[in-house]
């Protein structure tokens, strides 16, 4: 990996066209890992692919005000204002599209781009509206001269009808028919609609992947109001996080290396692991280690093993894989509007969505069930392993 030395090579916000877009180092080493781990796992037990410097159980999980603190909600306007300048040099293309992959931010950024521009949102039909294949929506943008869709996977449903609006806002945009828009999409459901409808043609642009020494870098600037704290690796016992110089060691960055390779070097889901990974030690581990730090940080953290996120068992049904196949290409989806894109039973569907759920693959945010963020890489793989549409990223 060539050595950074800037802020500006450190900045995670490198907004890049899609055929540029390219994974970090040793991503494809860590599918294998997540597939070897798997497997003895399976054969050998928890204990046998599990080596660990500091057990979870001499560890706790941060109160809401410590994490508030530590690792506050990504600002994404920074990246709304690298989407500005990209759009500055596309002023003649009709529409532009940015997109990421489940929780990556491509909806906080266009709204926040289009709030900054004065530039109306189109609000997403109601799942009633999509199922009736009404065009009422569509025909919102008759007299807009700039507009914008923050998340297009609210705009459409995989059956003939659900697909009627989708397909009349994207001919009627690539035609000019409409003013310039900008469309925010789940990376899922570009490749989808890409297939299904059609977009040859249209700009698309991304958030560059991270590597390990940028997450380093940001992860140490996160904290709110001071100096970030010293966070070790359970897996190895090493220091991956310093309030010092020494975030620019490699060494030290080496595990935020593995971190990114695991998460594709999306910025968003990293942040998932970092925060809901973080750890401090319980009362009585930080009572023995209260003099060993008098003089150092204000205060020191674990971070889990990255790897030990929910897993999905290798004999992991049909009905349950196209169930996550179609989660992951609607942006999620609430239970009423399942029947109406799989082709099977509501009941069916149910029992495939309640199994996952209590496995914590799926997690519900805004009434809408989807693939929880520890759990992507896994069910991505998955997918990608038996032949299914994935995404570009």
């Amino acid at each position: 990996m060539a050595q950074r030395s800037t802020k500006a090579d450190l900045s995670p916000w490198d907004v890049v066209a899609l055929e540029t877009f390219c994974t970090p180092e040793r991503t494809q080493s860590s599918q294998w890992r997540r597939s070897w781990r798997a497997a003895t796992s399976w054969m050998g037990g928890k204990g046998a692919s599990e080596r660990q410097a500091k057990q979870e159980h001499e560890l706790r999980a941060l109160p809401e005000v410590k994490l508030a603190h530590w690792a506050p909600e990504i600002d994404w306007s920074p990246a709304a204002s690298a989407l500005g300048e990209i759009l500055e040099c596309h002023e003649e293309a009709p529409v532009v599209l940015f997109i990421s992959p489940p929780h990556g931010g491509h909806r906080e950024v266009v709204s926040q781009w289009a709030e900054h521009q004065g530039v109306d949102c189109l609000p997403a039909p109601t799942v009633g509206e999509l199922a009736e294949g009404s065009l009422e929506w569509v025909e919102c943008l008759a007299l807009q001269h700039r507009w914008a869709v923050p998340a297009l996977e609210r705009h459409f449903l995989r059956n003939t009808q659900g697909l009627q609006g989708v397909r009349e806002l994207l001919e009627r945009a690539l035609s000019s028919r409409l003013g310039q828009g900008v469309i925010g999409c789940d990376s899922w459901t570009y490749a989808y609609l890409k297939h299904a409808v059609g977009l040859e043609g249209v700009p698309v642009f991304v958030l560059q992947a991270l590597e390990g020494e940028q997450l380093a870098h940001y992860f140490a600037h996160l904290p709110k109001g001071g100096d970030c704290p010293t966070v070790y690796s359970t897996r190895t016992g090493k220091k991956i996080l310093s309030n010092g110089g020494e975030n620019q060691q490699k060494d030290v960055h080496k595990e935020l290396q593995r971190l990114a390779a695991h998460c594709r070097g999306h910025l968003g889901i990293a942040w998932h692991y970092w925060r809901e990974r973080l750890r401090e030690p319980t009362e009585s581990d930080a009572a023995d280690r209260s003099s060993e730090r008098s003089q150092a940080s204000p205060e020191s953290l674990w971070l889990l093993d990255v790897l030990a996120e929910a897993e999905l068992p290798e004999d992991t049904g049909d009905v349950a894989t196209l169930l996550l196949h179609t989660l992951l290409i609607h942006g999620g989806l609430e239970d009423h509007a399942l029947d109406l894109v799989l082709p099977f039973s509501n009941h069916e569907a149910l029992n495939a969505r309640l199994s996952l759920a209590r496995q914590g693959i799926l997690s519900c945010h805004q009434q809408r069930w989807q693939v929880a963020p520890l759990s992507y890489a896994s069910v991505r793989q998955l997918l990608e392993s038996r032949h299914y549409l994935v995404d570009p990223l």
